[in-house]
């Protein structure tokens, strides 16, 4: 099925090379995209009144009054959930103007993710489809009043269209992602499927860290027919694309509603029925679900419960490093973490402590040590990757390629060298990946995840591994060390690295080390 289908051939046609490398896309560097949305003339509530850092409340709106300012879905609790999901975190000015760092790291910062909140029954917000407006932490009604689905209705269609998942059915709020293509494609071209579903990822590993720490719980829906989640948002089809449904949930509903999956199969497509010449928007089209096809898709059960901790046989007879983490919990102060974190720009070559990778990884890879069920990650499938280590300076550990065995937090030696000069040419030179510690690369077998869930796999793919990547950032920059994705790479140098076949593709890579 791989090589017939609009993934495998979008992946090909996606992939950089050295021959090819800066052909084909012209960059308008005289009009970049806007990064935020814009409602003229729509209704607003300001959440500034209940901003989490007190310098920027708003204090004459904050003595407005509040009828419900201690449930769990108040406003006071949503400022906060939405700010440390994708908030504004820092405002830097200059004479070229404003550049905004956010809760959560973009490509090229363009931050392609929207965020938008559907609530019924709430005693300080009108029922409807609100938008996150980042720029001034405010929420913006998408209907004028009146014409917009409300309430039951609102709810109702919602339900229907996530197939009456239960956790989306009792909810009465629900937060919707969205990725605006164009922000992205203006500078990465047909690429940016993959920048943008990365760059969801983070924003996801942030929301799934802030729920609990508001008294909330959450859960990933990702098998939802897209259009008519699309119409309920009143978003532009193929420009604007659904990437997941989470309803929010007090913490002591966890139990009641946790049922369900989290992933479902795109509708079948053949390559020779996609539409269009953009590679882009035939990829959109082709990992969507469609009402018309609902009988053919197969779900995929029991991956809504967080990771797959899955015991790992690949490599099981190679020489292993034990990770021994100490057991800290590095989510304790997410907060500050957040508001700290910013995207390493260069590192300085020295290496890490095999205590300080432990922690990491186990952060990133086994946050079941040290969180309970309700406050584990709400993955799609994230049992479809895998990650190698590719280690050139940490403390007891031989330099070369390492594949991490999760569940039993084993790193298996299966390619001893030096690889500073490879990783830096398959990072496109980026020296970032030379003078890294260590360099994870993120991978997975196309070939049966796309037979698990068709085309819709390349986004599962993309948004777990940008989902991990983020657990990455925040416990680096918890322990003070230097961390960076990369989502531009010479995509057939990292097979030839680690050795694996055509059919495993690399999804992500993350440098790791000290900051220089």
């Amino acid at each position: 099925m791989t090589h017939s289908s609009v993934a495998w051939q979008y992946h090909t046609q996606t992939k950089y090379a050295p021959e090819t490398l800066g052909q084909g896309q012209d960059i308008d560097w005289d009009h970049p995209p806007a990064q935020f949305k814009h409602y003229p003339g729509a209704p607003q509530t300001p959440l500034l009144p209940y901003h989490p850092l007190e310098k920027l409340r708003n204090e004459e709106d904050a003595a407005q009054r509040l009828n419900d300012p201690d449930s769990p879905l108040s406003l006071p609790r949503l400022s906060r959930l939405l700010y440390f999901t994708n908030g504004i975190t820092a405002i830097a000015r200059s004479a070229e103007g404003e550049h905004f760092f956010r809760a959560a790291p973009s490509a090229g910062a363009l931050y392609p993710t929207e965020l938008y909140l559907l609530v019924r029954r709430h005693l300080d917000l009108a029922d409807g489809v609100y938008n996150y407006n980042v720029r001034n932490h405010a929420l913006i009604e998408v209907y004028p009043k009146g014409l917009g689905p409300s309430g039951d209705e609102l709810f109702e269609r919602l339900s229907a269209a996530c197939l009456n998942h239960r956790a989306v059915r009792d909810a009465d709020a629900a937060l919707v992602a969205t990725a605006v293509y164009w922000r992205s494609a203006w500078r990465y071209g047909p690429r940016a499927f993959r920048r943008c579903m990365l760059d969801t990822g983070h924003v996801l590993g942030n929301l799934d860290l802030a729920v609990p720490r508001q008294g909330l719980c959450t859960f990933a829906v990702g098998g939802c027919v897209d259009d008519e989640v699309a119409d309920l948002l009143a978003i532009p089809h193929g420009q604007e694309g659904v990437i997941g449904v989470f309803p929010l949930h007090s913490h002591d509903a966890f139990e009641r509603v946790r049922r369900g999956t989290a992933a479902l199969a795109s509708s079948p497509l053949k390559l020779e029925d996609a539409r269009g010449e953009d590679p882009l928007r035939r990829l959109h089209e082709a990992t969507c679900i469609r009402r018309e096809d609902l009988a053919a898709i197969r779900a995929a059960a029991g991956v809504d419960a967080g990771a797959d901790y899955k015991i790992s046989q690949k490599h099981e007879f190679r020489a292993g490093v034990k990770l021994s983490p100490s057991g800290a919990d590095l989510a304790a102060d997410l907060e500050h973490t957040i508001l700290r974190r910013r995207s390493t720009r260069q590192l300085s070559g020295e290496g890490l402590t095999l205590r300080e990778l432990s922690d990491v990884m186990a952060f990133a890879y086994r946050p079941d040590l040290v969180s309970p069920e309700d406050a584990l990650p709400r993955y799609f499938d994230s049992g479809m990757l895998e990650t190698f280590v590719v280690v050139h300076d940490v403390q007891g550990m031989e330099p070369g390629v390492y594949y991490l065995a999760p569940r039993q937090l084993e790193l298996r030696l299966v390619k001893h060298g030096v690889f500073r000069g490879e990783t830096h040419h398959i990072a496109l030179g980026q020296d970032l990946a030379r003078d890294a510690a260590c360099v994870m690369f993120h991978t997975a077998d196309l070939t049966s995840a796309l037979e698990r869930y068709g085309n819709r796999a390349y986004r599962y793919l993309h948004l777990d591994a940008g989902h991990i990547g983020q657990r990455v950032n925040l416990a680096a920059i918890r322990l003070g060390l230097g961390v960076s994705g990369i989502g531009g790479f010479f995509d057939d140098a990292v097979n030839q690295l680690l050795d694996v076949p055509e059919r495993e593709l690399c999804v992500y890579i993350t440098c790791l080390g000290r900051p220089g």
